[in-house]
């Protein structure tokens, strides 16, 4: 899955980042505007591209810009397509939550949760808990991750005291844990416990 732009895995061209940012408005977006959210693209290309897509009908022009057409039989393949990243965190919650081994966290930190990454890139997970996770259950969520993503994981399983133990050297990962961990279950609280 391309992680900065999953609708990029299944369509790779312009059309992709163009559908995706008419799916996330309700409002009409100009031609720039359009262009300046998709973040790929010449103007002349995106206009090529909403050109097309209003002969097929999937968007609509309309005075002050362009909209998805979602009556359109194709909108739901569309918010679908969209809405990947977000199935995809929902399968993992469901996953973990189904554990019999308990998890204090589990969150996503790296090129996922920057949304910077592309098709390459690994998904990095860090899981902690009162004891460390086994190795089954971690195999077992790195056969899921790449079979929902195509994504190979890096998946980092630490306890409390581990947790403890990286605080007292200064772990410069901790920070970036700090400032950009995607929670996926559980609550960053186990930061601020394990190191009062």
């Amino acid at each position: 899955m391309n992680i900065a732009s999953p609708i990029s895995s299944v369509v790779p061209t312009l059309d992709g980042p163009v559908l995706e940012v008419l799916a996330g408005s309700t409002i009409p977006l100009s031609l720039s505007e359009v262009q300046r959210r998709a973040s790929r693209g010449a103007l002349s290309g995106t206009r090529r591209v909403l050109q097309r897509l209003v002969i097929e009908g999937v968007v609509l022009a309309v005075p002050g810009g362009y909209l998805l057409n979602r009556e359109h039989v194709a909108a739901d393949a569309i918010d679908a397509l969209v809405t990947m990243r977000a199935k995809f965190l929902s399968r993992l919650r469901t996953e973990v939550a189904s554990w019999p081994y308990q998890t204090d966290l589990l969150g996503i930190f790296g090129s996922f949760a920057r949304r910077d990454g592309d098709s390459s890139s690994d998904i990095d997970i860090v899981i902690v808990g009162e004891e460390r996770c086994p190795d089954e259950v971690l195999d077992e969520l790195a056969r899921l991750v790449i079979t929902w993503t195509g994504n190979r994981t890096q998946i980092v399983a630490i306890t409390r005291s581990d947790l403890r133990a990286m605080r007292s050297v200064d772990e410069p990962i901790l920070a970036e844990w700090r400032r950009a961990l995607e929670v996926v279950f559980g609550n960053t609280d186990v930061f601020e416990a394990v190191t009062a």
